[in-house]
């Protein structure tokens, strides 16, 4: 793709080393350095002040320039009288370029914008506030197309009517095309650019074509991604295209290889200053600075005081149609060639047209070589914000081993709470105490409720509440989820399933459990009144303890219940069978052996009760043994689960797939470059 001449800003005073001034002493400051052989017309030309390079940002222009008193100053003095100054571009500080007769107008368009932006054709809105900038509304894009015509055309034939078309398009308001062809041929129509078939040599020798149009970009402190996309902007202009009846516009990306930055007049100059260092460099981005650069005689020329960038299209102009007048003026119009600079553009662009000796333009290794660089440093600002998410989403050290202290002192405060707790309730607890031995023949319906009451009371019910604290502080650094907080819940017993579920269920009965698990109140009320777990309740804290106590209470506890049962049972047949034998010991001895009967009555009374107390400690100690095993399982697990949480969880990392695409996109640039290596290798 041929390089482009879009429209933006320049630097007048870089040129001139002043500062800036008012349209009027702008134009004494330029009388004075203009040749006094100059013609009157064509000094008109060059003091023009106007902002003929516009930066389209969707933003009126922010200059006021405050006139000051100047008369009565010298020459030299009087240039620098009037300091230029910058106003808020808003509905109440208007552009100073705006005549004051518009000014409301221009204003109350802006503000219309801002307000009603959804409700107004937007593109048109925008032309019109623009059209109130300044007496001539579209001189604006004129230098760039200027500049497009004297490069274009051909001193040695008569004007050309492409060269008024070129100059002309301005009242298109679309976008040019530059190409070579012949004119009569037909052009097909586009709603983005409108494109012009120019028999230039130029352009058939370079095989060039030239993209006229504008940049938009804000000015004020730029970084380095602020940069870069003002570099893309202008190496990629967007080109406007409407996309509906409503007003509202769409954007075509148009590539191109080189870009030309044309600017005339101060407010251009202005805008140009706000560009990042650097930028037109030279490299694929370059600037057109129009300035007066008529030679005149003296160490202080303007052409000797401007910058590398500075170009007098119109004294180009001037020399071209001189030379066109008469060929007799060929030394004058070299001269004022050579002076106007246009000719070192024409070198530049046609320098990226001329192949080397691989065969590759300048132009294109260099599109090449910049979408190669662009497509790393994109990559690795990918890896660099990834990496650094990560990086934010990981939880500090510090903090982990504050929690690691906090779990082990809530283990160890677990532990002191089952020694002590159970101790004392096994020992004091009126409840345990009315499950002593000889009170089963009057409470043995109580040794349920009694063996509960010690489990609800006792076991482990100060850490619960601890590791509800705990969990809280967890969350709270991020380390874990509810979800994986609840995931904690041991395993109870091996091979504990209910008795119930190796019995042959009733289809019948199976029928009404599905019908029953459409009423949700009556089956949650069905499963806490069966399991004694709410099943509602879901805190964001791990519940080992509470199910392992509700476990223990439907499990452990009827367990116990059965064998006192079974023992108080086996004592009262055992007694009963001893007085029955006492008794017929006693009738088969006619009276006699009453000592003899009450004796085995005793025996038999004494050996039960001795026995139902020998069991039943012994199964009392063993129900004490088995929860206190089993809270020091529950707190094992509990705790293993935190720690794990603690030293894994809160650590987030790349995923495979961002990984994976690095990865693949690293080894397709690489190929890439070897491939341009390849190129610019051969001979």
């Amino acid at each position: 793709m041929p390089p482009r001449l879009p429209l933006t800003t320049a630097s007048l005073l870089n040129g001139l080393s002043e500062r800036y001034v008012c349209a009027s002493c702008a134009r004494k400051a330029t009388r004075s350095l203009t040749s006094p052989r100059t013609e009157p017309a064509r000094q008109s030309k060059h003091t023009s002040t106007a902002p003929l390079i516009r930066l389209r940002d969707g933003k009126p222009r922010r200059q006021a320039y405050a006139k000051q008193d100047i008369q009565g100053l010298p020459r030299l003095a009087r240039r620098h009288a009037s300091n230029a100054t910058l106003a808020s571009a808003t509905a109440i500080n208007a552009p100073s370029s705006v005549p004051p007769a518009y000014r409301e107008l221009h204003q109350k368009l802006i503000a219309l914008q801002e307000t009603a932006g959804s409700y107004v054709d937007l593109a048109r809105l925008q032309l019109a506030a623009r059209s109130l900038e300044g007496d001539d509304p579209v001189s604006g894009p004129s230098a760039a197309r200027k500049l497009a015509r004297v490069l274009l055309s051909d001193a040695l034939s008569d004007e050309e009517r492409w060269e008024q078309e070129i100059l002309e398009s301005i009242h298109d308001g679309r976008d040019l095309l530059l190409r070579y062809g012949d004119t009569d041929e037909t052009v097909q129509s586009n709603p983005l650019v409108k494109t012009l078939n120019v028999p230039s040599p130029y352009l058939r020798r370079h095989k060039l074509e030239i993209l006229v149009t504008g940049l938009s970009f804000s000015s004020g402190p730029s970084t380095s991604n602020e940069r870069r996309a003002l570099e893309d902007a202008v190496l990629v202009p967007s080109l406007t295209t409407p996309n509906s009846q409503g007003g509202r516009v769409g954007f075509v990306r148009y590539p191109v290889h080189k870009t030309i930055l044309v600017a005339e007049g101060i407010s251009s100059a202005v805008q140009y200053g706000s560009l990042p260092p650097g930028l037109a460099d030279g490299g694929n981005i370059t600037a057109a600075l129009s300035v007066p650069l008529r030679s005149t005689s003296g160490a202080d020329s303007a052409e000797e005081e401007a910058s590398a960038n500075s170009v007098d299209i119109d004294l180009a102009v001037h020399a071209l149609e001189l030379f066109r007048t008469s060929k007799a003026n060929g030394a004058k119009f070299s001269k004022e060639w050579q002076t106007s600079r246009v000719g070192t553009l024409a070198e530049w662009m046609a320098g990226s047209a001329e192949s080397t000796a691989s065969g590759l333009r300048p132009a294109v290794r260099g599109l090449v070589a910049s979408v190669l660089s662009d497509t790393s440093k994109s990559i690795s600002q990918a890896e660099e914000a990834g990496n650094t998410t990560v990086i934010a989403g990981t939880v500090s050290d510090t903090k982990r081993q504050s929690l690691e202290s906090a779990i082990a002192s809530w283990s160890g405060s677990s532990h002191r709470d089952l020694q002590l707790n159970l101790d004392t309730a096994f020992a004091t607890s009126p409840s345990w105490r009315r499950t002593t031995w000889w009170r089963l023949f009057w409470r043995i319906d109580d040794v349920t409720v009694s063996a509960s009451d010690v489990l609800r009371r006792s076991w482990l019910t100060e850490s619960e509440q601890a590791l509800a604290f705990l969990s809280g502080r967890i969350l709270e650094t991020g380390l874990a989820t509810p979800e994986q907080l609840r995931d904690a819940a041991p395993q109870l017993i091996k091979g504990s399933e209910p008795a119930e579920a190796n019995k042959a269920e009733n289809p019948a009965q199976r029928r009404e459990s599905v019908a029953e698990l459409l009423q949700i109140p009556s089956m949650l009320a069905r499963v806490q009144q069966e399991s004694g777990v709410n099943a509602q309740f879901s805190p964001p804290w791990p519940q080992s303890i509470n199910l392992s106590r509700q476990y223990m209470i439907r499990t452990l506890v009827p367990e116990l219940h059965r064998k006192a049962q079974a023992l108080l049972l086996t004592s009262l047949s055992t007694i009963g069978g001893s007085a029955a034998l006492g008794g017929w010991f006693y009738l088969a001895t006619g009276g006699g052996g009453l000592y003899e009967s009450g004796a085995i009555v005793a025996l038999g009374l004494v050996w039960s009760l001795r026995r139902l107390q020998k069991k039943w400690s012994s199964e009392r100690e063993s129900f004490a043994v088995t929860i206190r095993e089993d809270a020091r399982g529950v707190l094992g697990e509990v705790e293993s689960h935190l720690r794990k949480l603690v030293g894994e969880g809160g650590r987030a990392t790349v995923r495979a797939e961002d990984a994976q695409s690095w990865q693949v996109a690293r080894q397709a640039l690489k190929e890439c470059e070897g491939a341009l290596s390849k190129i610019e290798t051969k001979r």
